[in-house]
């Protein structure tokens, strides 16, 4: 029998302002480290600050059900996935219909509706057309590329980029610095899918799914497996090749502290701490703060 992965060290449970919590994200930059979380309710996002330790502060609310064109409902919008660039935009995502939402939360405007499609000659055709097995998952690239988590039958992370564009795989130099802001398209335009790497061997093994996603402080990749009550370390220190392909191995994986339910977003909020975000119908006690546990 395998030996099970050790667990990642509680530090501290917190109360994360928004309903069924679906997806979380870190925003850096020269002012400081900005956490956004989603519920898949309401088009709120919920803004709070981190200044190190095992807190989030001064929390507000940004709603943006009001901005001209916001085509989602009020009290429904099923959002799934969060990600925010080094200045103002914000990235949402839906599962159905597969779309990214791209909001200026500083201009106050809808920047973009971006369609996610899988074309007949790409390796996802066919295995895109599952509603409830579509994107989980989501980081900006640079490039005006974008990096998604499908999370079942595969389990892959997606490259998506204009039709126009080629794949330019992936390693630690494609995820935006702080303070960088992402090549966004404007109006509603349409993404292909130009690259797929699904998991394979013992990387498939330990997830049992791909529920989010997010990057290190150290450029690495975070993936949180809510079947599995895992979260994996991905180093990309060797690139995932543009022509696609299978990752096999994962560099470390962690089972979730003991009580963990739901668990539907991660963001790394510095080198050590990972914030979790569960899908509760509660506003307590609906995030944990974890580290690795000392050696």
């Amino acid at each position: 029998m395998a030996k099970k992965p050790p667990r990642l060290e509680l530090l501290a449970k917190i109360d994360l302002p928004v309903l069924e919590a679906s997806g979380v994200a870190v925003h850096r930059d020269d002012a400081g480290v900005r956490v956004l979380a989603i519920g898949d309710r309401t088009s709120h996002i919920v803004v709070g600050e981190y200044e190190g330790g095992d807190d989030i502060v001064d929390w507000r609310a940004l709603d943006l059900s009001g901005l001209p064109g916001w085509p989602l409902p009020v009290n429904d919008s099923q959002l799934e996935a969060i990600a925010v660039d080094g200045g103002s935009l914000v990235a949402l995502m839906r599962e159905d219909p597969p779309v990214v939402l791209v909001a200026d939360t500083v201009e106050r405007e809808l920047r973009s509706v971006i369609t996610l499609l899988a074309p007949d000659d790409s390796e996802l055709a066919g295995r895109w057309d599952d509603p409830s097995s579509r994107g989980e998952g989501l980081v900006l690239l640079r490039g005006g590329r974008l990096l998604v988590a499908k999370e079942k039958r595969p389990r892959a992370l997606i490259e998506f980029a204009p039709a126009s564009q080629r794949s330019l795989g992936l390693s630690r130099h494609d995820f935006l610095g702080p303070g960088e802001q992402w090549q966004a398209p404007v109006g509603e335009v349409e993404f292909v899918a130009t690259a797929m790497w699904k998991l394979r061997g013992d990387a498939k093994n330990a997830l049992g799914d791909i529920s989010a996603l997010a990057v290190g402080s150290d450029r690495s990749l975070w993936l949180l497996s809510d079947k599995s009550r895992c979260v994996a370390h991905l180093s990309l220190d060797a690139p995932l090749p543009p022509f696609g392909g299978a990752i096999r191995e994962l560099d470390e994986v962690w089972r979730l502290p003991k009580g963990t339910k739901k668990p539907e977003g991660i963001a790394a909020l510095d080198n050590q701490r990972i914030l979790v975000a569960m899908d509760t119908d509660l506003t307590r006690s609906n995030g944990i703060i974890v580290k690795r546990p000392e050696s």
